[in-house]
């Protein structure tokens, strides 16, 4: 088996293989348009000379003698069906980090044709201008699950809960299948002579004599392609283990990184109102007080939700909401959650109305700390890794002297990690601002004080931080007060592990 693994950086446009409609790519790539790819990537690379051609041809005549199985990320579903009967166009969304493998269960390379593929692969992301956000490799291992296959090659067998959705796409054909066929019908300056032409001259739009369509089934999409489905997220655990909930925010509402505070306390607010014709109220978990004491503040920690806004693309617009526990949700809270489409701003919010559209992507469940992970999707703000750096503004709960002793945002934040039992931090370094949209904001441009109650708080003003830990650590962190409204949130930052920090940031504080 041989195949190649596509991943996508949180807010990736695949745009070398599709064209884009607006915010959305049309994908999966067909056969032929990811093998029209790879070798315009080669012919970039200048690999199509004497030395390396036969290799490169061979590996192209390899890859068109059976068409390819794909794994898709989440987020695949139906756009529309074509009005004059075509098959329906298949859209992902890459909202954030995701991975898609494209494999050749029957294939096997010759050493020199492995090594060219290796090579095209590692050059592919600069060759189209996406170094920032795609990685490919070579797998080797068959896949956990395949998502769409030819027709011919699905199991007739065995008894599915939904159809599987028709494609059609275009798959290449080897040489020797069309060039003889071809050779009386055309002329020599027309004809291409093999495949690895056919692809270098093909735009995909225009059926190459080298090409034919295939129909491939692809599984799972049934539930998402309908607005009124039932379940059009993915659950990656049992219900009784779910403790994490994403949403995704449309496009045409998404309020400022600056105002995260605004739509997670109006989120609150909506799971709150699920409960406000039952006769049984809502419980702690959601609430954050003890029952059967109006007003009374919880005394179990931090038990109750997190309400967390996301930025994924970094476009400095919020574009998801995660909604954490540390404890399992109950039942009921995930039936509350499941209704949730649009947040709407109470009656007492000042300013006029504001709506925001959300839908449900996902449940799983966040491992705490010592526990095995579970199946989870990638995300910037839970990790695992081992630095964590501020996305809002911390605002330290108590005041800066503890009997008599200096007590300040550092002794603070220690006390607050080891609380929610994570382990003592290596180093706590303080940032001059957070980075929105690769811009510096100061903590001042923050909302930073809610609406729906009257703070008194000793760190109103905020602070940006770095955490770095000995070892990996899960999120998501979020400290200080108004931290289960999205302030003191902090996001994984695996890939600045080593950045340099200005003069007045590098005093490490311990």
């Amino acid at each position: 088996m041989i195949g190649i693994a596509f991943r996508f950086a949180a807010g990736a446009h695949p745009v070398p293989f599709e064209k884009p409609l607006g915010s959305e790519i049309e994908w999966p790539p067909s056969p032929w348009r990811l093998l029209r790819a790879l070798v315009a990537t080669a012919t970039r690379m200048r690999l199509h000379s004497p030395n390396l051609g036969g290799a490169l041809h061979a590996l192209v005549e390899a890859l068109s003698l059976e068409p390819p199985v794909y794994t898709l990320p989440s987020g695949v579903e139906i756009l529309h069906q074509d009005p004059v009967g075509h098959a329906p166009r298949v859209i992902l969304r890459v909202p954030r980090p995701s991975v898609l493998c494209v494999s050749w269960p029957h294939l096997s390379l010759r050493r020199d044709e492995l090594e060219i593929l290796e090579r095209i692969l590692a050059e592919f992301p600069s060759a189209w201008s996406a170094a920032e956000w795609l990685r490919c490799h070579v797998l080797h291992d068959s896949p956990d699950r395949v998502d769409a296959r030819p027709v011919s090659a699905t199991e007739t067998g065995e008894r599915r809960d939904e159809r599987p959705v028709l494609v059609q796409w275009l798959c290449p054909l080897p040489s020797h299948v069309w060039a003889n066929a071809l050779a009386s019908g055309s002329s020599a300056a027309q004809r291409p002579a093999n495949l690895f032409d056919a692809l270098a001259q093909g735009d995909g739009v225009v059926p190459s004599p080298a090409a034919h369509r295939v129909t491939y089934a692809v599984e799972g999409l049934a539930a998402r392609g309908s607005r009124r489905s039932r379940r059009s997220y993915r659950q990656l655990v049992a219900r009784e283990h779910v403790n994490a909930a994403r949403y995704a925010i449309a496009t045409a509402s998404r309020p400022r990184v600056t105002d995260a505070l605004d739509i997670s306390e109006v989120f609150h607010q909506s799971i709150l109102s699920r409960y406000d014709d039952r006769e049984e109220p809502a419980p702690l978990i959601i609430t954050g007080h003890e029952p059967n004491e109006p007003g009374a503040v919880s005394r179990r920690g931090h038990q109750h939700v997190f309400v967390l806004p996301e930025d994924l693309d970094h476009d400095g617009l919020l574009d998801h909401v995660l909604i954490y526990a540390q404890e399992p949700f109950p039942e009921g809270v995930i039936a509350a959650l499941e209704r949730i489409r649009t947040l709407v701003t109470p009656d007492w919010w000042p300013g006029p109305k504001r709506r925001w559209r959300v839908s449900l992507e996902d449940l799983w469940r966040v491992p705490r700390v010592g526990e095995v992970p579970a199946p989870m999707p990638e995300d910037h703000l839970i990790g695992p890794a081992r630095i964590f750096v501020s996305i809002t503004p911390y605002l330290h709960p108590w005041h800066a002297k503890h009997g008599g002793a200096k007590f300040g945002p550092v002794e603070q934040i220690r006390k607050e990690l080891k609380l929610r039992g994570l382990p003592e931090p290596v180093a706590i370094t303080p940032l001059a601002a957070a980075h929105v949209a690769g811009q510096p904001v100061p903590a001042h441009k923050f909302r930073r004080l809610r609406y729906g109650k009257r703070q008194n708080i000793p760190g109103r003003w905020g602070s940006f931080w770095r955490l770095k830990f000995a070892e990996p650590v899960y999120g998501p962190i979020a400290l200080g007060a108004n931290c289960h409204f999205g302030m003191g949130l902090f996001a994984a930052d695996v890939d600045e592990a080593d950045r340099a920090y200005s003069a007045t940031e590098d005093a490490e504080m311990t």
